[in-house]
């Protein structure tokens, strides 16, 4: 990577440098693909050359002409998707001394993926440099519509992200330039878990509760009747963890499916079938104080802007009954 000006000049923001990046992002329902694109259009101005690819697009991990490389996702579960650790772990190669960073969109909590996928990008060879999180609407089955969040990312979001892309770009060219003190750290512990909130607290459930939530992923089933197979391989194409095999029975794999819902909801036919009702029955009163009581933290910390009034969130109407299969056109 090098710097089209001497060293110690001005910036001069005609003048692009030479250096080459990528986002790569992985996005369901547009929140992660708005925030990648704007994070583009920020290093675009700086950068020399900047791509932007899905992930599942990138048919080879190797990164060696790269000098600065983002990574975002979805946050699910608190975590991040399993594809894109796979994707860190078994396909992003040549990566050794680059510049990294990580950015994800999530509901009410962001939990654990910044730490964790920042630490396996550091484990691959990279020198992570910075990462963000940005509120995105809810499109979850079970979910009330409408969410918390719904409304993002909106252009106050979409202009933060270009201003973080461009910062990236500047932060990476100032420390290949031989500056000192320009890589941060990832907080730890309890200042992590108060700047990005992790799993809820306080709520009780039964055995059998618990019991039904987790395993709500694994009970989808497909109607045979319904199903346009071979003809049709929506599903298939799009599963981010390669879980659906139609030829076979049972047709969804249970040891690998990610619980996204997302074949269910894609499905033009409406063939892939889940009953959402006794996993809505489960938000009680109890449920909704806690999730309240979260906005309204984040809210008063000036972390979060609300969009959607509170009485307007649709715990009565969650996302399942405002439309039926498709509800969501695959990206």
């Amino acid at each position: 990577m090098d710097d089209h000006r001497p060293a110690g000049s001005p910036r001069d923001d005609s003048v692009l440098i030479k250096m080459k990046s990528i986002v790569i992002y992985f996005s369901q329902t547009g929140n992660t693909e708005k925030i990648a694109k704007a994070i583009h259009a920020g290093m675009s101005e700086l950068a020399d050359s900047c791509d932007i690819a899905r992930l599942q697009d990138m048919d080879t991990g190797d990164l060696a002409g790269y000098d600065l490389i983002g990574l975002g996702a979805p946050v699910w579960h608190r975590r991040e998707p399993a594809n894109v650790m796979n994707f860190i772990e078994y396909t992003m190669n040549s990566v050794e001394g680059k510049h990294g960073f990580a950015f994800c969109t999530h509901g009410l909590y962001p939990g654990r993926l910044l730490a964790r996928v920042t630490a396996f990008m550091i484990q691959r060879g990279l020198k992570v440099i910075g990462w963000n999180n940005w509120y995105g609407s809810v499109f979850l089955p079970e979910k009330p519509k409408p969410y918390f969040t719904d409304g993002h990312p909106d252009e106050i979001d979409l202009a933060e992200a270009k201003s973080f892309g461009r910062e990236m770009a500047e932060r990476s060219r100032r420390i290949y330039a031989g500056e000192d003190g320009l890589i941060p750290s990832l907080p730890q512990g309890c200042e992590y878990d108060e700047l990005y909130p992790g799993p809820p607290r306080g709520i009780h459930r039964t055995a059998e509760q618990r019991e039904l939530i987790g395993i709500r992923a694994f009970e989808y089933s497909v109607n045979r009747e319904k199903c346009a197979y071979p003809k049709c391989t929506v599903c298939i194409d799009n599963c981010p963890t390669h879980s659906i095999n139609l030829s076979v029975s049972p047709p969804i794999l249970k040891e690998t499916c990610d619980r996204c819902s997302y074949c269910e909801q894609i499905c033009p036919c409406g063939a892939i079938e889940f009953d959402w009702e006794p996993i809505v029955k489960i938000v009680d009163e109890d449920a909704i104080r806690h999730f309240t009581r979260v906005s309204e933290e984040v809210e008063a910390k000036g972390r979060f802007r609300r969009l959607v009034p509170l009485q307007d969130v649709g715990w009565k109407t969650p996302w399942y009954t405002h439309k039926k299969p498709p509800r969501l056109k695959p990206l």
